[in-house]
C-alpha cells in the first residue's frame, strides 16, 4: 500500500481542466483531422476525463460548435494596413474572414449553421458595424447589412469548403453547359463561356461590391 501511494504521489499532477484547455484541445482536433472529428466523446478522450464532465463547460454539441467557431475567428484580421476608407477595410476584413473558414476542412460549414457570440466574434462584429457607419448608413442599414454580409461570405466559404471533397465539381458542371442544346436553352448555349469566366478572387470581390452596394442603396430596412 506504502509503496503504491509513493508511485502515485511520484506521476505528475494532471492540470486542471478549464474553458481555454478545453477550446484548445478541441481546435486541435480541427486542425489535425477536421471537423468531424470534434466530438465531446474525442474531446473527453483528449483531455483525459469523461465526457459528462465537459458539459460543465457546454450544453451540447452546437454551443462546442460555436466556442471553436469563436477561436478560430481570432485569426480574423481586423485592421488591415495601407487603408483608411470603412469601404476598402470592409472589404479586407470579408477575405480576411473568407480565408479563416477555408483553412480547415468543415469550418465554413459550421459557421452556415451556428452563430458564435464570444469575444472574437462580437470583436468581429464591432468592426464590420463600425465600417458600415463610417460608410455612412444608418443604424437600421449598418444592423441588418452586417447580417446579409456574413451570410454571403459565410455562403461562398462553405460552398468552396463542400467542392473540396468532390472531383472536378466546376469542370464536370462546365462540360454540361457547353453541351446545353442551343434551341432549349438558348442563354445557357451563348454565356456558358462568361458563366464560368473569372478567377475566384476576382469574382469574390465583385460580388462583395454588389453586396455592399446593394446594402448602401437599398430602401430603409422597415420593423
Amino acid at each position: 500500500m506504502a509503496e503504491r501511494a509513493r508511485r502515485l504521489r511520484s506521476r505528475p499532477a494532471k492540470e486542471p481542466l478549464s474553458l481555454e484547455a478545453f477550446t484548445a484541445a478541441a481546435f486541435g482536433l480541427l486542425e489535425r483531422e477536421g471537423m468531424e472529428a470534434v466530438t465531446l466523446r474525442r474531446l473527453a478522450g483528449e483531455l483525459q476525463t469523461g465526457p459528462a464532465s465537459l458539459y460543465a463547460y457546454v450544453h451540447d454539441v452546437q454551443e462546442l460548435h460555436a466556442l471553436l467557431l469563436d477561436r478560430a475567428l481570432s485569426a480574423v484580421d481586423l485592421h488591415p494596413a495601407s487603408t483608411d476608407r470603412p469601404r476598402d477595410r470592409l472589404e479586407r476584413i470579408c477575405s480576411s474572414y473568407l480565408e479563416v473558414l477555408l483553412r480547415h476542412d468543415g469550418l465554413a460549414r459550421l459557421a452556415a449553421g451556428v452563430l458564435p457570440f464570444g469575444e472574437n466574434a462580437l470583436a468581429l462584429t464591432e468592426a464590420v458595424l463600425e465600417c458600415l457607419r463610417g460608410m455612412g448608413l444608418s443604424r437600421m442599414r449598418a444592423a441588418w447589412g452586417f447580417d446579409l454580409l456574413m451570410l454571403h461570405v459565410t455562403a461562398i466559404a462553405a460552398e468552396h469548403d463542400r467542392r473540396r471533397e468532390q472531383n472536378d465539381p466546376i469542370g464536370r458542371a462546365h462540360r454540361g453547359y457547353v453541351e446545353a442544346e442551343a434551341e432549349r436553352f438558348p442563354q445557357v448555349h451563348a454565356l456558358n463561356e462568361e458563366l464560368f469566366s473569372g478567377t475566384g478572387t476576382a469574382r469574390f470581390s465583385w460580388a462583395l461590391d454588389v453586396v455592399l452596394t446593394g446594402i448602401s442603396e437599398a430602401r430603409e430596412p422597415n420593423n
